[in-house]
């Protein structure tokens, strides 16, 4: 497995990182805003999950401790990475971490730390998306039968509450790994571990509308068809381009009758291939 980089070992340390508001840096801010206090001023900012110390550390113990329970690096773009919380923000795996809500029924969880591919998956694919998810419920269980790690695992999970979409969209987890997440700590004079939470890492997902395939960054596969459904497929087409026609009274050159003899060829090439 090799030894482990140095990073992987580092004590996080909280970042803050903000830019000033208005040009120059001029006292009051720009020409006819309200000059605001200090405290006010800090707090119009936010602090992505790669700059909060909280998210940091849970960033990094989940990348460490997945490669301490499967010998691999989450994702290659980790190794000898120097900024490890800001390389699981990036790398194209979903990773959650997921803790047991404390004012709510048993089973339920609330999301802790998201990375952008994860906030992706939940349908917040832009780069605050994360506001939408952690500290949000989630219908991941916040811990397993095993308690420690589990490959593996799949799941039909519905979107947090508050996901931009028309109608309610769930996606299904394939191939998820889950973990028990823990960091060492004294307790009572004695080094032991503390519970982070509960973390999962999975490199795609399925669209239960569409059945499409869905990997970080847009990527989207058509779902594979058997000889059968595409047999099933053709046939059902092909009805409905002679309904276009029959039923209706449509000509061959209505664009709804276009569109429904290209899918037909469509569902052919595929029978063909």
């Amino acid at each position: 497995m090799g030894q482990l980089h140095a990073s992987w070992l580092r004590t996080s340390v909280p970042v803050t990182m903000a830019k000033k508001s208005g040009k120059g840096g001029k006292k009051g801010g720009k020409k006819g805003q309200p000059k605001q206090s200090g405290f006010a001023w800090a707090a119009s900012f936010d602090s992505k999950p790669f700059e909060n110390a909280t998210q940091r550390e849970l960033a990094e113990v989940l990348a460490s401790s997945y490669r301490t329970k499967t010998g691999r690096l989450l994702h290659k773009s980790l190794d000898m990475a120097t900024d490890i919380p800001r390389a699981v923000w990036n790398a194209p795996v979903a990773a959650l971490v997921v803790v047991a809500a404390d004012d709510a029924a048993e089973g339920t969880s609330v999301c802790r730390y998201a990375n952008l591919a994860a906030c992706e998956a939940l349908g917040f694919p832009t780069k605050d998306g994360y506001k939408s998810v952690i500290d949000c419920p989630i219908a991941l269980a916040p811990s397993c039968g095993a308690d420690k790690y589990e490959s593996g695992y799949s799941k039909k999970l519905a979107c947090p509450t508050g996901a931009a979409v028309d109608t309610p969209r769930a996606i299904r987890l394939e191939d998820t790994s889950r973990w028990k997440l823990e960091k060492a700590a004294i307790v009572d004079g004695k080094l032991g571990l503390t519970p982070l939470g509960f973390a999962y890492a999975f490199e795609q997902w399925v669209e239960e509308a569409d059945g499409f395939l869905c990997r970080p960054g847009g990527v989207r596969s058509a779902p594979q068809m058997s000889t059968a459904d595409v047999e099933a497929a053709i046939a059902e087409q092909g009805a409905e381009v002679r309904r276009l026609k029959e039923d209706k009274g449509l000509a061959n050159g209505d664009p709804e009758v276009k569109a429904a003899v290209a899918e037909l060829l469509r569902l052919k090439a595929l029978q063909d291939a």
